[in-house]
């Protein structure tokens, strides 16, 4: 046999048959397909953890606030009838928030769509999540708030703007913990973005110690916390900046505190679509 035809025997030897290769093609498909299957198991798997997690969150706030509200209860000697009747208010409203959290579940993890959003005043809103709260402002905190005259509407769910609120009072009791002279200024405004869309504005602002540079970044992501895993799940900023955002705004940490009444140090800023802003509802 010539040389040429001892190379086209050695060729067709090496070259997979069509029903080879046929069948190799099968298999990388079915292995492939595995990959997707697992691949979207994976990802089932995680967003089922998040939203297991953002749940224990949202109920951690209102069950705290029943214990705490209990407990000052237990530690008064003597009380009269007017404050057990407020501290029976706060503990079923906290109730109350509870029994939403579980009935509607969905609240948590499926934001409503922008244009189905209803508006809510702010002001009322601020002032109920601080009465919610006030079982740790009775321990020495501060709250001073500013509502700027003839505030608008935001376009956002109430219970995603207390959600909002709560989440940002907490952290700003958390920081002022301990600390001489604590104090919580809570500012809401009327503004206009540079594209030139009305918003409303909501500061919230401590004079704790203040975060630190290097932690800024990963303030807002899923499960950082700087609070230790016994006091923080890492959350609750994360799931104030996604509420937000789903309602057409943002949440941020100003770089600088701003002029305030009294000394801040740290400030968050929640930007919320006013409700006179083209694709709010009426």
């Amino acid at each position: 046999m010539s040389d040429d035809g001892k190379a086209a025997a050695a060729l067709a030897r090496e070259t997979p048959s069509s029903d080879t290769q046929a069948e190799r093609l099968s298999a990388l498909q079915r292995d492939n397909q595995r990959l997707r299957e697992l691949l979207a198991a994976a990802g089932r798997l995680a967003e089922f953890g998040r939203f297991a997690a953002k749940l224990n969150h949202e109920l951690r706030q209102p069950l705290f606030a029943i214990k705490g509200l209990a407990q000052l209860l237990l530690d008064r000697e003597r009380a009269d009838a007017d404050e057990v009747r407020d501290f029976a208010r706060h503990i079923v409203e906290q109730s109350e928030r509870l029994a939403t959290l579980v009935s509607d579940l969905r609240q948590l993890s499926i934001p409503a769509p922008r244009e189905a959003r209803p508006v809510v005043e702010i002001s009322p809103v601020v002032l109920r999540v601080a009465s919610m709260l006030d079982w740790r402002f009775r321990r020495g905190v501060t709250l001073r708030t500013e509502f700027a005259p003839d505030l608008p509407a935001a376009s956002i769910a109430t219970h995603e703007l207390e959600q909002i609120l709560i989440n940002l009072l907490s952290n700003a009791l958390d920081a002022v913990a301990g600390r001489p002279g604590p104090l919580v200024q809570v500012r809401a405004q009327a503004a206009t973005t540079p594209a030139g869309e009305a918003v409303v504005e909501i500061l919230v602002a401590d004079n704790g110690s203040g975060v630190p540079r290097s932690v800024r970044e990963r303030l807002f992501v899923d499960f950082f916390t700087t609070k230790g895993h016994e006091e923080g799940t890492g959350l609750g900023l994360a799931v104030s900046r996604e509420l937000a955002r789903a309602a057409g705004g943002d949440l941020v940490l100003l770089e600088s505190p701003g002029s305030w009444n009294e000394p801040a140090t740290t400030v968050f800023k929640a930007t919320l679509l006013s409700s006179s802003a083209r694709g709010a509802p009426p």
